[in-house]
């Protein structure tokens, strides 16, 4: 299932995932307070990382003016980066795509609820519309695919990999990734390897900022090497359909790895 869902505001920072994040956090604690807890648990329990049925992605409006200003990421820590001052259009579209019809009502009945947020640097997010999209259906063992928001692939030392450098390890880690979050979100891992092929490729170089990443590095914002473009993956039709639904590859529940087909 796919959501649209239209905000009006005045400016936008660089760094916005992790307010997104915020956001959808708090529209599932007014619709659901035991489902968004079960979806993120407390940090200090046994179970603290889940993986989210989910992935994302932001547009801003075309015409805009770019400046750049303190951001405040926490009360006591602020960052001088870029912020998008928008001319006339308004308008920010945000997209969210999940395989969890429970996930998508919540999130909807949520929005519902709050209306406004406030997204930190005066910034306040007002809800003008919510649209249900329509889903494309996955029928065949090959799919040509186009990112709509980066692509993240790192090996277990974190090492960012892109497909234009070793196609051969990027596909090995991909597998690995993707087998590991599907059997933690349905119960079982893929039904047959993944093969991707780049079409078009572009790196993008994203900042990103959450809480545990500040507290474990003292650093204000992480920077992540990202993959963007065209490319075919082949597999099992009922894999390739969830992952169209939740994303592909790491940190899609933080605004990574959302992807349409071509």
């Amino acid at each position: 299932m796919r959501l649209k869902i239209i905000f009006t505001c005045e400016k936008f920072p660089i760094l916005y995932r992790h307010r997104v994040m915020a956001l959808i956090k708090e529209a599932l604690t007014f619709a659901d307070k035991e489902y968004k807890e079960k979806l993120y648990p407390n940090k200090n329990t046994e179970f603290s990382k889940v993986a989210k049925p989910f992935s994302f992605s932001l547009i801003l409006p075309k015409s805009k003016e770019v400046k750049k200003e303190r951001i405040s990421i926490d009360s006591d820590l602020e960052v001088e980066d870029l912020v998008f001052y928008f001319n006339s259009d308004n308008v920010v579209s945000l997209f969210i795509s999940s395989c969890d019809y429970f996930f998508i009502m919540a999130l909807y009945n949520g929005l519902l609820t709050i209306k406004k947020f406030d997204f930190g640097n005066g910034i306040t997010l007002e809800l003008k519309r919510v649209f249900l999209l329509n889903e494309r259906q996955v029928n065949d063992n090959q799919v040509t695919f186009k990112t709509v928001s980066p692509i993240l692939i790192e090996n277990v030392n974190e090492k960012p990999l892109l497909p234009d450098k070793n196609l051969l390890e990027f596909n090995r880690e991909l597998n690995i990734i993707q087998d590991k979050i599907l059997k933690e979100i349905r119960g079982f891992g893929l039904k047959a390897p993944l093969e991707f092929t780049p079409i078009t490729f572009k790196k993008q170089v994203v900042k990103h900022t959450i809480k545990g990443f500040r507290e474990k590095t003292g650093k204000p914002y992480m920077t992540l090497t990202c993959y963007e473009g065209q490319f075919r993956l082949k597999g099992c039709p009922e894999d390739l359909q969830m992952l169209y639904q939740i994303g592909i590859g790491l940190r899609t529940g933080q605004g990574f790895g959302m992807v349409d087909i071509v």
